[in-house]
């Protein structure tokens, strides 16, 4: 990916992706910034990772990209909408309307059941508690396979049926862009391949925008397109990432970059997904296909000069 200035075309992409950066700085008292200049436009439609080193910046990048925190430099744009210019109702508004979350803690409420959970933002968008409201939930539940969950407690579900419900709620209001922070990173190989396809088919059947900030390459290999940040900047893209791929661009341009179980990058790794390996289950809900059943999908490394 380059960083170009923004051209009169460039700036009409913008305004019709899905999300738009354009030179975006983040700085923390008077260290070093955690994101530089980073300029990203991702349109409708697509699923993309964000990928990086610990301290890279991606943490950094998807709290200013959701409006959670505002940079100190730069636009951010959600569906054509400057998040500069908005006030603090605005921000709330289109966090409800354009915006879903899903981080690493979830935020499903222990007190409720799973339906109450489901049907919790929508009451808070003005909603009417009752039969449609009902079916509505059970059908977003039932698209995750969920549905005869509804009566339980968070408490009683897996890991991986807790990250479903996530997924849904964030889905159910037909978002601009779902944001994922490292949705899998407490998940067993098998599980996270659920999950994944689970985006993975949201992007394909209903042109959902999922950004992805991940430290795994299995991860990445669902995705349209991985995109790589270092010391705050972007540092190079692969488009139509397989895991073989983002390993080799990983040790090529973030040569101290650490895969989950602690291995480096250009090494053999042995920890949970080893590379080349098929995950049980190619075919996951939906009929989706593993990345691995990808994997000889040719893709674009491009370096961004520093």
């Amino acid at each position: 990916m380059t960083t170009t200035a923004v051209t009169e075309s460039g700036a009409a992409r913008a305004l019709d992706a899905a999300l738009a950066l354009d030179g975006v700085g983040r700085t923390y008292g008077r260290g070093a910034p955690a994101l530089d200049g980073v300029s990203l436009t991702v349109p409708r439609g697509r699923f993309v990772a964000v990928m990086g080193p610990s301290g890279s910046g991606k943490s950094t990048l998807l709290r200013c990209a959701a409006g959670l925190e505002r940079p100190t430099a730069g636009t951010v744009r959600i569906g054509g909408t400057d998040l500069a210019t908005l006030k603090a109702a605005g921000l709330t508004r289109i966090a409800r309307d354009s915006i879903g979350l899903l981080i690493q803690s979830l935020n499903l409420v222990s007190a409720n059941d799973v339906l109450e959970n489901f049907t919790l933002p929508l009451l808070l968008a003005g909603a009417r508690e009752g039969r449609e409201l009902d079916a509505r939930a059970l059908a977003g539940l039932a698209a995750v396979g969920l549905a005869d969950r509804a009566g339980d407690r968070p408490e009683n579900l897996s890991g991986g049926q807790r990250q479903r419900v996530a997924i849904a709620r964030a889905l159910v209001n037909e978002p601009e862009v779902v944001f994922a922070d490292e949705p899998t990173a407490a998940l067993d190989p098998v599980t996270a391949a659920g999950v994944l396809a689970l985006l993975r088919r949201a992007v394909d059947e209903r042109g959902t925008t999922v950004v992805l900030v991940t430290h795994d390459p299995v991860a990445a290999a669902w995705t349209d397109e991985a995109v790589f940040l270092d010391r705050g900047r972007l540092a190079g893209r692969l488009d139509r990432p397989d895991e073989r791929g983002v390993r080799e661009m990983l040790g090529a341009h973030l040569p101290g970059a650490l895969f989950p179980g602690g291995h480096a990058t250009g090494g053999s790794s042995t920890g949970a997904h080893p590379a080349g390996a098929q995950l049980p289950g190619a075919h996951l809900p939906g009929g989706h296909a593993t990345p691995a059943a990808h994997a000889g999908r040719p893709f674009r490394r491009t370096a961004v000069a520093r």
